[in-house]
């Protein structure tokens, strides 16, 4: 969903690459996102141990499903490495 809490079908994912706190994310979603956003999504992401690497995240396919609110909107994303793709956006 996007600000309006509409849908976003059919629209094309972008990759949005963005240096935080010293790592390279490629942030991946179809739904507008402000930074403030973004890197409030990357820290609650990395304070619950998201990005850490295991033998299981060398293949490709679907990694760890999250849900997390941040600046009063709600995301459902799927994080593969260092990859995070946004799923859903709506208001929290």
């Amino acid at each position: 969903m996007d600000y309006d809490g509409t849908e976003n079908e059919g629209m094309e994912m972008e990759v949005y690459p963005i240096e935080h706190k010293g790592k390279v994310y490629n942030i991946i979603t179809a739904h507008d996102m402000t930074f403030r956003e973004v890197r409030g999504m990357l820290d609650w992401l990395s304070e619950r141990n998201a990005f850490l690497l295991a033998p299981e995240n060398d293949f490709l396919g679907p990694g760890k499903m999250y849900t997390c609110e941040v600046e009063g909107a709600q995301f459902e994303v799927d994080v593969q490495g260092y990859e995070v793709v946004v799923y859903r956006r709506s208001p929290a």
